[in-house]
């Protein structure tokens, strides 16, 4: 069987010259590429100033540079406060060591106070249609023993007040000052002061009770003492602080005591040191 020629290809037709030219303005136009952006004109660079340069090259960024500075000033305050704090309680502790060792070697005990009892030397009662009034002049005498061996005491100057005890309230007699004295180691002192009243109103029920106890010796007083005191041990002294006595209930002399003199039991008084009362410690 005889072989068979091969099929006869048909030949490309060519572009025409507008095919072509259009395929070649495509090309160029894809291969074209795109427009750069203008350049931006950047301002010259500028040196740092001549300080910011110093501070880089001395310690680093300026900021971190303060703050470290902060904290060293903040750690070196907190120091000193510490120190003085310790130094504060370091003192308060030697001065209370010193205090108990005082206190165990010298046994400091408050001294005693009585009231001896009270001399009218001038007493009368005005009787008026407008009211009755009271004529008064009393003398006080406040007796006090030290028990201490080694410890004496400083009294200043002061006032004392006297006040006639009734039911109704105590009806004030007047004041007088009370001149300071010292008090030496296991001795006895003695302080007294006159105090007056004249024209003080009362009420008629209270005028005729004074009137009726003033004739049978049964007057009571209320005698109270402002003044400052201050203590001595050897070397040790302390300042003066403000002290009080008061002493309620005081009995009225007899007739024909003499002015001063014990003729009658005598009233403990109380002792206020700062307004606080003053105990014992035995």
């Amino acid at each position: 069987m005889a072989d068979k020629p091969p099929p006869a290809t048909k030949p490309k037709p060519k572009p025409s010259a507008a095919t072509a030219d259009g395929q070649a303005r495509t090309t160029t136009s894809l291969k074209k590429p795109p427009l750069a952006p203008p350049p931006q004109v950047r301002p010259p660079l500028k040196p740092p100033p001549a300080h910011q340069y110093r501070q880089q090259q001395q310690g680093g960024h300026p900021r971190k540079r303060r703050y470290r500075n902060h904290r060293g000033g903040g750690c070196s305050g907190r120091r000193v406060c510490c120190l003085a704090s310790g130094f504060v309680l370091l003192a308060l502790c030697l001065a209370l060591a010193a205090a108990c060792l005082a206190y165990l070697y010298y046994h400091p005990r408050p001294p005693s106070f009585h009231l001896q009892p009270v001399s009218a030397t001038r007493f009368r009662i005005g009787n008026s249609s407008a009211a009755s009034a009271l004529d008064v002049t009393v003398a006080v005498k406040v007796v006090s023993w030290n028990p201490n061996d080694k410890v004496s005491f400083e009294y200043g100057d002061g006032d004392g007040r006297v006040a006639l005890a009734d039911s109704d309230g105590d009806v004030a007699l007047g004041w007088a000052p009370v001149a300071g004295f010292h008090h030496g180691a296991r001795s006895v002192a003695a302080v007294g002061f006159d105090a007056a009243a004249k024209g003080v109103v009362v009420d008629d029920a209270v005028a005729a009770r004074v009137r009726d106890r003033y004739r049978r010796r049964q007057l009571a007083f209320n005698v109270a003492v402002d003044t400052h005191v201050g203590a001595r041990a050897g070397a040790l002294r302390t300042g003066m602080v403000p002290v009080r006595l008061l002493c309620d209930g005081g009995a009225m002399a007899p007739r024909g005591a003499a002015s001063g003199s014990v003729a009658g039991p005598m009233s403990k008084c109380q002792v206020y040191l700062f307004r606080v009362r003053w105990l014992s410690l035995n």
